[in-house]
């Protein structure tokens, strides 16, 4: 092809992204195309073109208005999620079409269901609605991911189950049984030993390894499980090892490896790196075997082509950014292993910092460290306990695996984690550009000044911010000076009905943080001791240093203020009415609670009071309504936000109390079709009555009001809603 393949998929890429966007980036992929070879590839640049165009148009069409799944479900053995008394499937209806579903089932269906090794069917019955996404600014949108990742975009209501077996039928779904089986047989293993034999070699990174995915994510090597497509290198090289001593003819090899490698991607979840292992592979041998003459990078093309093909959104991913940017690098540059691992780190930071808004400054460092200890003794030595999992020194793996995941955690601690906020696509990806012309041609003041517009642009805030977070049925906001002189968080959200490795006050609230450029809270208020207010404080505190924790003095020695103390916190003070929280410009006055005899938590809430920007604030925390006539009343607040109370419950909202301070907002958070039915008729009349417009987290998600002294806007993340 000589060389004419990346114009050909430039050409293409940027006609799907004239559909799927940002089309601003499609264009000039089109004209760097057709300037550089519309002379040599006078038919193929147009073919090429012309195919991106349609099928862009029909993957954006498919986004927008996905086909509804109709018919029983077919169900792999391994796609089944098994929590207590509660199990999720994702298959394949009767139509083609992806489904999602839930259902209650009994101690010994969930037991017979972790050991599921067999195809399954299952019937379901009423409507299918959209997979939720996110209801933050910043938050992980698992909606977005499922559909880019999975063609999923539909969940059946919870109902009971109504699943039959049935055997195997065609090479797919014995493949599917055969990684059901392994993953069973790997359940020999110990503990760690099998958690990193499951990720290494088939990409199946289970919830209790979220603690340690963490700090490899920290130390920005977690692209070693499976998103690189490393252990496939691996696994070939030792095949290659191995038949060699056994003299046996690489042909021969190479051809069965042609009919193997394809089984991988149902064996191993087909993430975009093992997609870009697979096809680079196979498309590397063909080439070799009916001598195309393709160079390196034709085949590059060739692989990235297909695996648009198969998903066309797989370059909108962070997976799928790194895997083929790293492989172009490797491509085109030749150099020392360091020299590589430096120069990998750099061209990947932009990437980096638009999707996880940090970076360190050391990954280059772990990466060149760790890889040869991953691929040349951690890997090997899973293939083999894998194979034979009682074998002596099983009990060793599994020791220097503990020990070793301990030594990682404190590298993670080490400094030079920056956190630097989020960086918007466009500069993100003029970064990668500027990266790749200084790699090509030493010109590294023009990075220097991306960095320096970048910051610029992520962390100068000039105006007040005051953001509601979406966090289901609970409370959380966030104050934020302006030029980041000072940031108060007001609650945390709580997980008070139900675990969750990923409870929003992480992949909500610390994401927001990060992404604006957040390194410290210098005050968290805990209103009161109610888990759907602080029940996940311990995840922010571990995961954010606080200057000052802030709490009643009856609520100080609640299990959950004692947790969230043994995180990154330097102090902790106790707050009754007349004392000020002061944050650089910020002045807050608590206005209740007036002492230490409140008999239950609501009557115990911190409120606090005061000037933001242009308007007078005030949150209210759960405060009743007894709170309200005899506490905040007598005070004649003149108020232009308000938190209201409890969520929009009748116990608070006093019609008298709102009369009293009319605001010229309410905001009330609640969770989306939460069992309390919050918020009350009750109160949305009181509101109404007195000309009081709201916004609801519940119909709309995250609000966030930004504000001068002299105007402010209101912003909400979903969809706007009102009172009268």
């Amino acid at each position: 092809m000589n060389r004419r393949g990346i114009f050909l998929l430039a050409a293409g890429l940027g006609g799907m992204l004239l559909f799927m966007q940002p089309w601003w980036f499609g264009v000039p992929l089109i004209l760097w195309a057709f300037f550089k070879a519309g002379r040599i590839a006078k038919l193929g640049l147009p073919l090429a073109l012309a195919i991106g165009l349609a099928w862009g148009f029909r993957a954006a069409q498919l986004t927008v208005a996905p086909p509804k799944p109709s018919g029983v479900v077919t169900v792999m053995p391994t796609a089944w999620q098994v929590t207590g008394e509660l199990v999720r499937y994702t298959g394949t209806a009767e139509n083609g079409v992806k489904i999602s579903g839930s259902a209650k089932v009994t101690p010994e269906q969930a037991a017979a269901l972790t050991q599921m090794t067999s195809i399954a069917t299952v019937a379901w019955h009423g409507d299918v609605t959209r997979l939720s996404g996110a209801r933050n600014p910043y938050e992980f949108d698992y909606a977005i991911y499922a559909w880019r990742q999975n063609q999923l975009a539909w969940q059946s209501e919870q109902q009971t189950l109504d699943v039959k077996v049935r055997p195997a039928r065609g090479i797919i779904e014995q493949l599917h049984v055969l990684r059901a089986k392994v993953l069973l047989h790997l359940r020999q293993l110990a503990t760690r030993t099998q958690a990193y034999a499951k990720g290494l070699l088939l990409g199946q990174v289970d919830s209790d390894f979220a603690e340690q995915r963490d700090a490899f994510v920290t130390l920005g090597i977690f692209h070693l499980f499976s998103v690189s497509g490393l252990h496939l290198y691996a696994l070939i090289g030792a095949l290659y090892w191995l038949t060699d001593r056994l003299r046996l003819p690489k042909e021969a090899v190479d051809w069965s490896l042609l009919g193997l490698l394809p089984t991988l991607l149902v064996l191993i979840p087909p993430a975009a790196g093992i997609m870009r292992a697979v096809w680079l592979r196979i498309i590397a041998m063909l080439n070799d075997r009916f001598g195309w003459q393709w160079t390196p990078l034709d085949c590059f093309s060739a692989a990235v082509a297909l695996n648009l093909g198969l998903q066309p959104y797989v370059l909108h991913t962070m997976g799928g950014q790194l895997t083929y940017l790293l492989c172009f690098v490797l491509l085109v540059i030749q150099t020392s292993r360091w020299g590589m691992s430096w120069r990998l780190a750099l061209v990947s930071t932009p990437v980096v910092l638009f999707h996880t808004f940090r970076v360190h400054l050391l990954a280059s460092v772990f990466s060149w460290l760790l890889m040869p200890v991953f691929e040349l003794a951690l890997m090997p030595a899973l293939v083999i306990v894998s194979l034979w999992p009682r074998m002596p020194g099983s009990a060793l793996l599994e020791t220097i695996l503990v020990r070793a995941e301990k030594g990682l955690t404190a590298l993670a601690t080490l400094p030079g984690e920056i956190i630097f906020g989020a960086v918007p696509v466009g500069l993100a990806a003029l970064g990668v550009v500027l990266v790749l012309v200084g790699l090509a041609f030493g010109r590294w003041q023009w990075l220097g000044g991306w960095v320096i517009v970048a910051w610029l642009v992520v962390n100068v805030h000039p105006q007040y911010r005051v953001t509601m977070f979406d966090v289901g049925q609970g409370d959380s906001l966030l104050i934020e000076a302006p030029f980041k002189e000072g940031a108060i968080l007001i609650d945390t959200g709580g997980r008070g009905f139900g675990f969750s490795a990923n409870p929003p006050a992480k992949r909500a609230i610390v994401n927001y943080l990060r992404a604006r450029g957040i390194t410290h809270l210098d005050a968290l208020v805990l209103t009161h001791a109610d888990a759907d207010h602080v029940g996940d404080a311990a995840v922010v505190t571990q995961l954010m240093p606080v200057t000052t924790l802030v709490t009643t003095p009856l609520a100080a020695g609640h299990p959950y203020i004692v947790a969230a103390k043994q995180g990154k916190v330097a102090r902790h003070v106790q707050v009754l009415a007349g004392q000020t929280l002061s944050v650089g410009p910020l002045k807050l006055r608590v206005v209740a609670p007036r002492g230490t005899t409140a008999t239950e938590k609501n009557a115990d809430s911190i409120v606090l009071y005061g000037k933001i920007g242009d308007s007078n604030w005030l949150f209210t925390g759960d405060a009743d309504q007894g709170v309200e006539t005899r506490e905040l009343m007598p005070q004649v607040l003149d108020v232009d936000m308000l938190k209201v109370g409890h969520h929009g419950s009748k116990t608070s909202s006093a019609p008298e109390f709102i009369q009293q301070i009319t605001p010229k907002l309410a905001l009330i958070s609640a969770g989306v079709n939460n069992r309390y039915g919050h918020p009350h008729q009750e109160t949305l009349r009181t509101l109404q009555a007195a000309g009081v417009p709201w916004l609801n987290t519940a119909t709309g998600g995250a609000v966030w009001v930004d504000a001068s002294t002299a105007a402010h806007s209101v912003h909400q993340f979903l969809t706007e809603e009102g009172g009268p």
